[in-house]
């Protein structure tokens, strides 16, 4: 029988951030998001995995695939653990009480299309990335998610600024870049001087795991042809290439 309370932190999570789109997460957050969801709400991938330059969809199957195994209520449990680390304003302790819909978990009950849609938003990886995304519209950070290198190179020429400075997710303006996929951006940056092995705080992932687990052909081709060393292995015990596909990496590694 499911554990009732667990449920229901659940939907206050998922809810919570559904009535929150402007939070901030890493793509690697929502990834892990995401795939925990999908095991919670429908099981194991029932889908087949999107082509590789359909660039979203294939990152949001690999995230569900990894956990695919995942017990339901573990893998509700993880999504809890993993929202209420993020630090974004909501713990199991203090339910979401903006939570107005008893969404059903049990997979045996069918969902409509429209119950569907809105999950899969609240999954957090469908947020639009052209939201404002911080609160200070000149954080230097936020010129490296939204990709506006001119503002950035501004700032970087008056010298005054830490190039390899970690923000409060403990990520560097190069692992952003990397994340979202901003080639001018990554080549600035490493033109420099940015460490491109430089790890995250957490996860002690560099920019090239970034740019491997969004499929970021680009980026990680320029990081890996500028010194981006592939045998970092992160918290996992896993290097850059084992979140891509073969055919991904022979792309990156060739000359």
């Amino acid at each position: 029988m499911m554990d009732s309370s667990l449920e229901e932190q659940f939907t206050s999570a998922y809810t919570f951030l559904n009535n929150h789109t402007g939070i901030n997460l890493s793509n690697e957050i929502k990834l892990k998001l995401y795939g925990y969801y999908k095991v919670a709400t429908t099981g194991k991938v029932n889908t087949e995995k999107p082509s590789l330059w359909e660039i979203r969809g294939r990152a949001k199957w690999d995230a569900w695939k990894e956990v695919e195994n995942t017990p339901t209520e573990e893998a509700m449990q993880m999504y809890v653990e993993i929202v209420e680390k993020a630090n974004i304003g909501w713990n199991r302790d203090q339910l979401d009480d903006t939570t107005s819909e008893e969404i059903d978990i049990d997979k045996e009950n069918n969902k409509t299309n429209a119950q569907q849609e809105r999950m899969t938003y609240v999954s957090t990886l469908s947020y639009e990335e052209d939201e404002e995304e911080d609160n200070d519209e000149n954080d230097i950070f936020s010129y490296a998610k939204k990709g506006d290198s001119v503002e950035l190179n501004k700032i970087l020429d008056l010298g005054e600024v830490d190039i390899n400075a970690k923000d409060n997710q403990g990520l560097t303006l190069l692992h952003w870049a990397s994340d979202r996929g901003h080639l001018e951006i990554v080549k600035l940056l490493i033109e420099k001087g940015a460490d491109v092995n430089i790890m995250s705080e957490e996860e002690n992932e560099t920019p090239l795991h970034y740019s491997c687990i969004s499929e970021h052909l680009d980026c990680a081709r320029y990081l890996y042809h500028h010194g981006a060393n592939p045998l970092i292995k992160n918290a996992e015990d896993s290097v850059a290439f084992d979140y891509c596909n073969p055919q991904f990496k022979e792309e990156v590694i060739k000359e």
